[in-house]
C-alpha cells in the first residue's frame, strides 16, 4: 500500500498510525493462525506416536494406523503450505514498516515505539516460524519412518497369515488321506505292516541276543562282540521308533473315526 495514494486526503500521521494498527491486527492473526494449527498439529502427531508403540498384530489395526499416519503426513504438507503463506505475509509486513519508516516525515516518539514494537514482534515470529518449520520437518521424518516400520508390521502380519494357511491346507490334506486310507480298509494293512516289521524286528534282536551269548561263552573277541552290541542298541532303537509310529497312526486312526461318527449323528 502507497502512501502517496492518500496524499491529498489523508494526513501522513494518522496514515502512519493506520498502517501500524493494521500491520499489529495482522500480526495478531498470524499468531491466532500458528496457535491453531500447532494445537491441530500435536493431535495429529500424539495418536501416531502411541499407536506405533502399541501396535498389535492385528490386520485392521495395522490398517487403521497407517491411515492415520497417512491422514498425518497429508496435514503436515498442509501446514507446510501454510507456513509458507505465513512467511510471504511476514515479508509484506517487513516492507510495509520499512516504506511508512522511509516516506514519513518527523515522525512522534510514540509513532517510532510502535514501528520498534512492531519490528521486535517480526523478528521474533521470524524466529517462531524458523523453528516451527525445523519441528515440522523432524515431525515429518518421523511419521515416514513411522510408516515404513507400519509397512514393515504389515508385511510380517501378511506372511505369518500365509505360514498359517499353508500349514492348515497340510493339515487339511492329512486329514483327507487318513480318512482315505480308513474308508479302504488301509489302516488294517498299515497295522499288519507294523506288526510284520515289529516281529522281525524282535527275531532280529533275539538273534543278536544269542550271538552275545555264544560269544561270551566261548571268549571271542571283545571287537566283535561291541559290534554285536552296538547293532542290538540300533534295532532296539528302531523297535522303540516304531511303536512310536504306530501309537501315532492309531491313535489318529480313532480320531477319525470318532469325527466321522459324530458327523453322521
Amino acid at each position: 500500500m502507497s502512501l502517496e495514494f492518500f496524499d491529498q486526503s489523508w494526513d501522513k500521521e494518522l496514515l502512519l498510525m493506520l498502517g501500524i494498527n493494521l500491520g499489529l491486527m495482522i500480526l495478531l492473526v498470524w499468531f491466532v493462525l500458528l496457535w491453531l494449527m500447532l494445537r491441530e498439529f500435536r493431535k495429529a502427531i500424539h495418536p501416531k506416536e502411541t499407536n506405533a508403540e502399541s501396535l498389535a498384530a492385528s490386520p485392521t489395526t495395522v490398517a487403521m494406523c497407517e491411515e492415520s499416519v497417512n491422514h498425518a503426513l497429508h496435514y503436515s504438507n498442509e501446514n507446510r503450505d501454510t507456513l509458507n503463506a505465513l512467511i510471504q505475509i511476514q515479508q509484506a509486513l517487513e516492507k510495509q514498516v520499512a516504506e511508512i519508516r522511509a516516506t514519513s516525515q518527523n515522525p512522534s516518539e510514540h509513532d517510532l515505539a510502535s514501528i520498534e514494537a512492531l519490528n521486535q514482534k517480526l523478528s521474533k515470529s521470524q524466529q517462531l516460524i524458523r523453528k516451527l518449520r525445523g519441528d515440522l520437518d523432524k515431525s515429518v521424518r518421523g511419521l515416514r519412518k513411522a510408516k515404513a516400520k507400519l509397512l514393515e508390521q504389515n508385511d510380517t502380519v501378511d506372511g505369518l497369515r500365509k505360514q498359517k494357511e499353508d500349514i492348515e491346507k497340510q493339515f487339511e490334506q492329512l486329514e483327507r488321506e487318513y480318512i482315505m486310507i480308513s474308508e479302504s480298509g488301509g489302516f488294517q494293512d498299515v497295522e499288519q505292516g507294523f506288526q510284520k516289521e515289529k516281529d522281525q524286528l524282535l527275531a532280529t534282536i533275539e538273534n543278536y541276543k544269542q550271538q552275545l551269548a555264544n560269544q561270551a561263552s566261548t571268549s571271542t573277541s571283545s571287537a566283535a562282540s561291541d559290534e554285536l552290541k552296538q547293532k542290538l542298541l540300533a534295532m532296539q532303537k528302531q523297535l522303540m521308533h516304531v511303536n512310536k509310529e504306530k501309537a501315532f497312526i492309531e491313535q489318529k486312526y480313532l480320531e477319525l473315526t470318532q469325527k466321522m461318527e459324530n458327523g453322521e449323528q
